[in-house]
C-alpha cells in the first residue's frame, strides 16, 4: 500500500469513522498529486481515482522511526481536489488538532496534517461535486431512463434525438465562433448528454453500451497514430497521410465497408448546400454543361473561392435586418 505504517490507517478509520475495505476507500499517497500536476495541461485521463468512492489521502509517507515531517504535498492535493470535487467541497483532515472539517481550498493553510478523507459523492444529490467523473453523468442519464424516471427522457429513441444532436452541434459551433469558453463548455456538455442518451438507449436494447463507444474510439485513434503510440516514424505530411491511409485500410479489412455515405462520398445527412460545395470543388461544372441553375450558381460561388454557406448566411442576415 506504499511506504507507511498500516497502524496509521487503523487510527484514521476510528477517527474519521470509515472502514477501508467495507467502504471501498481509495488510499492515495499525497506525493501522487504532485506527480500528477507535472503533466499539466496534458494530464487528461491520468487520474486513476474517482470521487464516486471515498478517498483517503496520506499526507506524508514514512516507515516507523524514519522521522521527517508530515503534511507535505498539501498545495498539490488542494489543486487537484479543487478540480475534481470543487474548492468549496468539505473534507476531513486529521492532524495536530485532531479531526476537523475543512474546505478543499483551506488544505494548504493547515500547518500539520497526516491525512485527508474525502467522502464518496453521489452524483444525483451532488452533481457539482461528482460531475468531474464522466461516470457521474452516465449514472444520471441511466436514472432518467429508468421506469420511474423522466417521462420525456423515457420516450426518446435514436431517431427522436436526431434533430437535437444536429441542433446542439450547430450551437457548439456558434460557441466556438463567439470565442466564449464558458459557452463552449456548456454546449459541449449538451452534446455529451446526447451521446450518453444514444448509448443508454442502445444499451437497453442490447446493442452496445457507452463502454463499447469508449473502447471503439480509443482503439481507432491509437491504431491511427502509430507515430505517437508506436514505433512508426513520420517526417513529412506525405508520411503522415500514408500512415493514416494504412490504418484506415486495416480498419476496413477488419470491419468491412460500413454505410453512411452516398455515391459522392459525403454523408447522407449532410446539408445539401455544404455537400454541393464539397462535391463541386472536386467536380466543377463545365461552361457548356446543362446544369440546373441552382447548382450552377453554387458552382460559381465555389469557383470564386467563397463558401456558399457563409455567403447565404450573410445574405439571410442582411435580409432580416432590412425587414426588421
Amino acid at each position: 500500500m506504499a511506504r507507511f505504517d498500516l497502524d496509521f490507517v487503523a487510527e484514521w478509520e476510528v477517527a474519521m469513522r470509515f472502514d477501508t475495505v467495507d467502504d471501498g476507500v481509495q488510499v492515495i499517497p499525497g506525493s501522487f498529486f504532485e506527480e500528477f500536476l507535472t503533466t499539466a495541461p496534458f494530464e487528461g485521463g491520468r487520474f486513476p481515482y474517482t470521487p464516486l468512492r471515498p478517498m483517503l489521502i496520506v499526507m506524508g509517507l514514512m516507515q516507523p522511526g524514519e522521522g521527517g515531517q508530515f503534511g507535505s504535498n498539501a498545495t498539490a492535493v488542494a489543486r487537484v481536489l479543487g478540480r475534481l470535487v470543487g474548492e468549496d467541497a468539505e473534507v476531513e483532515t486529521c492532524g495536530a488538532d485532531g479531526v476537523e472539517t475543512r474546505l478543499v481550498r483551506d488544505i494548504p493553510k493547515v500547518s500539520w496534517i497526516t491525512a485527508v478523507y474525502v467522502a464518496a459523492i453521489d452524483p444525483v444529490f451532488d452533481p457539482q461535486g461528482a460531475g468531474a467523473d464522466p461516470r457521474a453523468m452516465q449514472r444520471i442519464t441511466a436514472r432518467l431512463r429508468q421506469p420511474d424516471g423522466c417521462p420525456w427522457d423515457r420516450k426518446q429513441t435514436h431517431r427522436s434525438l436526431r434533430k437535437s444532436m444536429i441542433d446542439e452541434l450547430y450551437e457548439a459551433v456558434d460557441a466556438i465562433d463567439s470565442g466564449d469558453p464558458a459557452h463552449l463548455a456548456e454546449e459541449l456538455g449538451d452534446l455529451f448528454l446526447l451521446i450518453l442518451m444514444q448509448a443508454q438507449i442502445a444499451h437497453e436494447a442490447g446493442h452496445f453500451s457507452i463502454e463499447d463507444v469508449y473502447r471503439g474510439i480509443a482503439t481507432k485513434i491509437v491504431g491511427r497514430h502509430p507515430h505517437v503510440f508506436g514505433d512508426a516514424v513520420v517526417d513529412t505530411e506525405a508520411d503522415l497521410s500514408g500512415v493514416w491511409a494504412e490504418a484506415k485500410a486495416r480498419e476496413k479489412a477488419i470491419a468491412g465497408e460500413r454505410g453512411g455515405k452516398d455515391i459522392d462520398g459525403e454523408p447522407f445527412s449532410m446539408p445539401a448546400l455544404e455537400r454541393a460545395s464539397r462535391v463541386l470543388r472536386k467536380h466543377p461544372v463545365a461552361a457548356d454543361d446543362d446544369t440546373p441553375e441552382l447548382l450552377r450558381l453554387v458552382s460559381e460561388i465555389v469557383a470564386r473561392g467563397e463558401d456558399p454557406e457563409a455567403v447565404l448566411r450573410q445574405q439571410l442576415r442582411e435580409h432580416v435586418e432590412w425587414h426588421s
